[in-house]
């Protein structure tokens, strides 16, 4: 199909798309005022557009996952569905997870750290 440049040009060209989609994504939420709302968000898109999942079980070729979840689903082309799914829940768990105890390190920072250094940021 590919050979071993093309392959890495695409993946090239296609993370280059994705981060300017996610850039994008990141602009059009950037207006939401809550940021336990705002950054899981931008945690969720990252892991849809940045994920790679093997094509076939027994090869080494990689894909975009959201890309062959939403082929196999609209072309109806193959089986991977379930397997596409599975995986990107797997990792949309462990991204929310880890942005979960981060958020909260975050927040403890913020509530115990001395109140003179809250008042010289314009925090209340």
């Amino acid at each position: 199909m590919f050979n071993e440049s093309e392959y890495e040009t695409v993946w090239l060209v296609y993370l280059a798309a994705a981060a300017c989609g996610w850039l994008v994504w990141w602009k059009m939420t950037s207006w939401i005022a809550w940021w336990f709302v705002r950054e899981p968000l931008w945690v969720a898109m990252a892991v849809l557009l940045f994920t790679p999942v093997k094509v076939d079980p027994m090869g080494s070729a990689q894909a975009p996952g959201i890309i062959i979840l939403l082929l196999d689903g609209i072309l109806d082309t193959g089986d991977n569905e379930a397997r596409m799914l599975g995986d990107i829940s797997l990792v949309m768990g462990v991204a929310l997870a880890v942005y979960i105890v981060f958020a909260l390190l975050r927040a403890a920072w913020i509530r115990w750290r001395p109140v003179e250094t809250r008042y010289a940021r314009g925090q209340h």
